[in-house]
């Protein structure tokens, strides 16, 4: 009898052993063929496309919410669908680079250098999209007085659901202002300071970026693929730039918004082409995402709702150009087009597809 009372309570202990392995939380780090972390991957449920989260800004998800197979997406990186039992001890996923590649471009001496940038915002709540707009942006960079400009007020679009007419007002503007070319970014010097932000050399590709001595993002220089990759955490920048500059009265509206949106994320990832020296410029623009996730409280359903903002943006085209030159290039995109017609853009400019679930998400939309 003690025997089976033994057998049966190491039996017991043997389940409960398993069970807890089987819970525990899976991490996963996305990371390039050269073993630098890379950040801001969106990771989905393969079998059912639920959003899971999105890497942080050394590449890693603290878990997978026990799904079986996850699909990675990256504006720089190709798509790629992994078994989750098949990954090694450290959670460890290795990124293959994309496949989008830069128009060529002549260098001239024109005063101007034109980049036309295809974006696509997509807008969900908990696991529901409810929004969705791509369309076409002039960007103008002006070579003497270095500055960046862009016309919102012709893009070409397709948003679709009950709640287009009020969003599209709403929030449109802002989204439209993600495809603009920044003017802020570090990719345009090639000094090791830019006045608060400072580059420091980690390994022969790898520089971090601090703003104040505080990191806030990476700096990777993929020399097989001539590309420059830069990731920024808006958040942590943004914060440590207001503390800086703001007044009391704004510092005071900041907290107040804090109270409203919980557990805020704010990325922003950038892809140069670069030359044989490590240089580039405006015109080398590949490819830009920016994810914003927080938690609101909904007076209507009573609960934290979780918002996510996840936008690509694409260089399709670009040229050196002059005044007359641009005004035609912005009178030949001042055209409406259908959600079919800016997906056959896509595929003529080779912008990546979006994942299925998406695409079928998107779609389910338009039908209501």
């Amino acid at each position: 009898m003690k025997i089976r009372r033994l057998c049966n309570s190491i039996l017991l202990l043997a389940i409960l052993l398993l069970t807890a392995v089987g819970a525990q939380a899976q991490k996963i780090q996305t990371v390039d063929t050269e073993g630098n972390p890379v950040g801001y991957a969106s990771v989905a449920n393969a079998d059912n496309g639920k959003i899971i989260g999105t890497t942080d800004l050394q590449g890693f998800l603290a878990d997978v919410g026990g799904a079986r197979s996850i699909s990675i997406t990256h504006v720089a990186f190709s798509p790629q669908v992994v078994t989750v039992s098949s990954l090694p001890q450290d959670g460890r996923i290795v990124l293959q680079d994309g496949s989008f590649e830069l128009p060529e471009v002549t260098v001239s001496k024109k005063e101007q250098i034109y980049v036309q940038t295809y974006y696509r915002v997509i807008y969900m709540k908990d696991d529901t999209l409810v929004y969705y707009r791509s369309g076409v942006t002039d960007n103008e960079y002006n070579i003497r007085k270095k500055s960046v400009s862009a016309s919102h007020d012709h893009f070409s679009k397709a948003e679709f659901g009950i709640l287009k007419f009020t969003l599209d007002k709403l929030l449109g503007g802002l989204f439209s202002s993600y495809s603009d070319l920044s003017t802020q970014n570090l990719c345009l010097g090639t000094s090791e300071k830019r006045g608060k932000f400072t580059l420091k050399q980690e390994t022969d590709t790898r520089k971090s970026i601090k703003y104040n001595d505080s990191i806030v993002g990476y700096m990777v220089d993929d020399l097989n693929d001539h590309q420059r990759r830069l990731s920024i955490d808006n958040e942590v920048y943004n914060n440590l730039y207001h503390a800086d500059n703001d007044s009391e009265k704004q510092a005071k509206k900041r907290e107040e918004k804090k109270e409203k949106e919980k557990n805020r994320v704010s990325t922003r990832y950038m892809v140069y082409n670069i030359d044989d020296d490590g240089h580039c410029g405006v015109a080398d623009f590949v490819s830009k995402q920016v994810h914003v996730d927080y938690d609101r409280y909904s007076k209507i359903d009573k609960k934290f709702v979780h918002t996510r903002i996840w936008v690509e943006v694409f260089a399709t085209d670009r040229a050196y150009v002059t005044k007359q030159e641009l005004k035609e290039k912005k009178r030949d995109n001042k055209v409406n087009m259908t959600y079919e017609d800016l997906k056959e853009y896509e595929r003529q400019k080779g912008v990546p597809a979006l994942p299925d679930n998406v695409i079928a998400s998107i779609e389910k939309l338009m039908s209501k």
